[in-house]
């Protein structure tokens, strides 16, 4: 199996959100972590030397970070059926040029604006130099380094991603068993990853400082964005967070980062300080990001499943799914729909600013009303179905009454309860009974097709038809 099972990080957490995150022995999980073992890390040649290959140059870079190469790759799923495949990456120079076309084109998995990705592993020592020796390489268990030997095809991190996803070796509980078809269906912009970045620039002149706070919130490369209107430099925008002096959270629709301009030579500032970014501030990242998503969701399952005539649903079957986005909401909103998630004062300003820049909260009011509209829409069908059965009982049990008492009053044969089966003989009682039974059915059905009986006749031989 290659994911070991993780805990969220806890430091700072609230109480409740430490539970919800990392659930006791009492409590169902409702969130689980994973990361990707020291052995996958080979199959998956996250040690070789990677090169992203853009139209603006090669950049070197490398997975995972220094004394965190462990945690390469993660798997974040939350209950509500929304999860997350993390990745740790960063180029191999500390040129700021570089940092920004590696943040703009690696998120591209499918190799969108010309980008793809070349490897190379050591294989030895040339025997004669003394000098390292290297080969080709693309992982086999994402379809191998042959397929790209005659130079016209171009490896794809979405290839890698893909089959992290799909050829592991799954957590056996939490995840559906591994088939030929996805289990999983992209919640972001097909092919494109969300950045989350940290960077800590030195000797950085004052008069630039704004440029590449311009640059990092729209996720520009090296040549756009240089020339910007002056209202969007101005220190005073909304998607730029003070920290600290000359330090900012940076945020964004696409992704957020973290710039740091000469910070302190203090072990708070280089050592603390990148450490929770990577840990206590990429969470509250990700449970605003999971908030985000499972609000899309649900908005997009009412959107898929409202159908307000019932041409392609029956109404049993459409309450059903409503009900079921009706229960998930509830549980979103008891277990995941978070006002505060870290007690520290610079935690919740950026876990607000993130609930600001992806509007959780008028998505979360937007999906409320939708469903509480669509369950108010669910009982009041219900309702009208049980007045017209109503409806109908009451004119074919009064229909048939009216014909039985009114006959009866006519008979004076006495009922004999000994039986026969010849029609003339049959006792007037009995035959009045059955013709106020055939009378009231009669009266029932013409009831009943003139309440919408002929509506649900229709859709049953078209939904023959189309079988």
């Amino acid at each position: 199996m290659l994911w070991e099972s993780q805990s969220f990080p806890k430091d700072d957490l609230l109480f409740h959100v430490a539970n919800y995150l990392n659930p006791t022995d009492n409590h169902p999980p409702t969130a689980s972590l994973w990361k990707l073992n020291e052995a996958a890390r080979d199959i998956f040649g996250f040690r070789a030397q990677w090169e992203l290959i853009t139209p603006i140059g090669k950049i070197p870079f490398n997975f995972g970070e220094a004394g965190e190469g462990n945690k390469v790759v993660q798997l974040a799923l939350f209950q509500i059926g929304v999860g997350f495949l993390t990745i740790r990456t960063q180029p191999e120079s500390n040129n700021i040029n570089q940092w920004l076309n590696f943040l703009h084109y690696f998120r591209f998995l499918e190799g969108q604006q010309g980008t793809h990705i070349k490897a190379q592993r050591r294989i030895g020592l040339n025997p004669d130099t003394k000098q390292p020796q290297f080969e080709p390489f693309f992982p086999e268990i994402a379809g191998g380094n042959a397929q790209y030997q005659a130079g016209k095809n171009k490896a794809h991190f979405g290839q890698i991603v893909t089959a992290l996803l799909k050829k592991s070796a799954l957590p056996p509980t939490e995840l559906p068993e591994p088939t030929s078809k996805q289990w999983w269906s992209e919640v972001f912009i097909p092919g494109q990853m969300l950045p989350f970045t940290a960077l800590f620039a030195d000797n950085l002149p004052v008069d630039e400082t704004q440029i590449l706070l311009y640059k990092l919130q729209n996720l520009f490369h090296e040549k756009q964005g240089n020339y910007p209107a002056p209202e969007h430099l101005e220190l005073n925008n909304p998607a730029w967070l003070p920290y600290a002096s000359r330090q900012w959270f940076i945020f964004s629709l696409e992704g957020g980062s973290f710039l740091a301009a000469d910070a302190p030579q203090t072990d708070f500032f280089r050592k603390t300080l990148p450490s929770h970014l990577r840990d206590q501030y990429f969470l509250l990242f990700l449970i605003a990001l999971h908030q985000r998503f499972t609000l899309m969701m649900l908005s997009s399952k009412v959107a898929l499943n409202w159908l307000a005539n019932g041409d392609t649903q029956d109404n049993s079957q459409r309450e059903q799914v409503f009900e079921e986005i009706r229960n998930q909401l509830l549980v979103f909103t008891a277990r995941g729909y978070f006002a505060q998630v870290m007690q520290r004062q610079h935690h919740h300003r950026c876990y607000c600013q993130w609930h600001e820049i992806f509007q959780v909260q008028e998505l979360y009011q937007e999906v409320n009303d939708e469903v509480r509209d669509m369950y108010e829409y669910t009982l009041m069908q219900q309702t009208r179905r049980l007045e017209t059965t109503i409806q109908v009982i009451g004119v074919a049990v009064g229909t048939g009454g009216i014909i039985a008492s009114s006959i009866a009053n006519y008979i004076q044969q006495p009922l004999s309860l000994k039986p026969t089966w010849k029609i003339d003989t049959i006792h007037p009682s009995v035959l009045i009974l059955l013709l106020s039974v055939a009378s009231g059915v009669a009266a029932g059905v013409v009831t009943w097709l003139s309440t919408g009986g002929w509506h649900w006749i229709l859709k049953r031989i078209q939904k023959r038809d189309k079988n």
